[in-house]
Parts: structure tokens; C-alpha cells; sequence
């Protein structure tokens, strides 16, 4: 349940109505301590990849589509999301319309999908964003909202430190799944060659509500990665 910060039908669609635009893409693999999700620590060694695209399209708009999959040394035995996004800024504003897709593995409950819409703008040199999600499945249609802060520093030697703030809540969820998250993370990222971007990570959490008596996991979260674009 990744996420990050995605309509894959639609996405495509514009893609091939923009075949001369150029399509960025990167491969990315990595491993965390743990895995938490909204709240919810999901088990312990994350080891993950993924795969992503991202152009331009007619009328202004901008697609990104991906694929991650993550396998965990405890806890969930596997995860495979699915994901894609249409974009367009409206003056100083980027509006985001997208769709995600959740699959815990054969014979693994829980499976769905989220669409998602998105606002995101630059502030006195932060990033600030605000993101809805509504689960297509869920037999009441539950909601979570996320609101984000975000800076990023040059450090040299092509190195960036990027800091980030997050509150995230359910909206519709009801006395029994009714939770707060409060999340802090700093990444420090640095050009290792051609295309080729090495990342270190930690992060903190902390969850009010039905999730937080359910939550064994640490509240403190390192991890690493690799990218490479091609």
C-alpha cells in the first residue's frame, strides 16, 4: 500500500494520444525495517521494487503508471500495487485524479482498490499537498484524507535532503476504525553515477485512535534504496 503520491486506464489513453512524447521511466529496488501503513505496522523487513512511468499528454496533462511489489521477512507474505494518475496545474495549483490497486497474493484477504484525488502547490519554498482516498470496494465506501509539508535542501556533491511532514486521517471510518496519524521523515538522496540515485531514509509515526492499541511495530523506521532511470 504504497503510496505514492496515481487512473491507470485513463493514463494510458492519453499516452497513446501523445505518442511522440517522450516517456520517463525508472526502476527502484530497497529494503526497510518495518512496513507501516496508515497507522498499521504491516511486519518487519520490507523488501521491495518497482517500476514507474511518467509524460506528457494532450491538453496539458501529465500521466505517471507503476507497478510495486514488496515481500516481507514477517508479517504479510507479499504485496503488489498497482497504480496510475492523470495531472493538469490550474494556474499555481496540480490537480491529481488516480487509481490503485491493492493484491495481497493468492488465497490472501483484503484485496482492493482506492481512488484518489489530489491537490498539491509550492508555499514560501515548501510543498504542501492534500490527498482523498476512497476505497471502491469497501462495502461503506471508507475514506482517508492525508495532508502533507514538504522541503528539500542542496547539500552538494549532488547530494539533496528532502523533510517531510504528515497528518493523515479516516473520514469516514466509523467508531471502529477511526484513527490520526502523525508522521515525520527525512531522506537524504545523492547521485551515484549515470541515472543511478542512491537513498537513505528515516521516519517516525505516531497513531491516535483504534489503530494505535493494534500497533506493535516501532514507531521508528529506517530504510534504503537504488534507482535507476532509463
Amino acid at each position: 500500500m504504497k503510496k505514492t503520491f496515481t487512473i491507470l486506464a485513463i493514463g494510458s489513453a492519453l499516452a497513446l494520444g501523445s505518442a511522440q512524447a517522450e516517456i520517463e521511466s525508472s526502476f527502484h529496488v530497497g529494503y526497510s525495517t518495518d512496513y507501516v501503513f496508515r497507522g498499521a505496522n504491516q511486519g518487519e523487513g520490507l523488501y521491495e521494487y518497482g517500476i514507474d512511468f511518467s509524460g506528457d499528454a494532450s491538453g496539458g496533462n501529465t500521466w505517471n503508471a507503476g507497478v510495486w511489489r514488496a515481500d516481507f521477512s514477517d508479517g504479510l507474505s507479499e504485496e503488489t500495487d498497482i497504480y496510475g494518475s492523470v495531472s493538469k496545474e490550474f494556474g499555481a495549483v496540480e490537480l491529481s485524479l488516480g487509481l490503485i490497486r491493492y493484491d495481497f497474493g493468492s488465497g490472501a484477504a483484503g484485496d482492493t482498490s482506492e481512488i484518489f484525488l489530489g491537490a498539491g502547490t509550492e508555499l514560501c519554498g515548501l510543498s504542501l499537498a492534500a490527498v482523498a482516498y476512497y476505497d471502491v470496494d469497501a462495502a461503506d465506501g471508507n475514506m482517508y484524507g492525508e495532508l502533507s509539508a514538504g522541503k528539500s535542501y542542496e547539500v552538494g556533491e549532488g547530494a539533496t535532503l528532502n523533510l517531510i511532514a504528515t497528518i493523515g486521517s479516516t473520514i469516514d471510518g466509523g467508531a471502529g476504525d477511526d484513527y490520526v496519524t502523525y508522521g515525520l521523515k527525512a531522506a537524504l538522496s545523492k547521485e551515484l553515477g549515470d541515472n543511478l540515485t542512491g537513498s537513505i531514509y528515516i521516519a517516525g509515526e505516531i497513531t491516535e485512535g483504534v489503530r494505535a492499541a493494534s500497533n506493535e511495530g516501532d514507531d521508528l523506521v529506517g530504510g534504503l534504496s537504488l534507482s535507476y532511470g532509463f
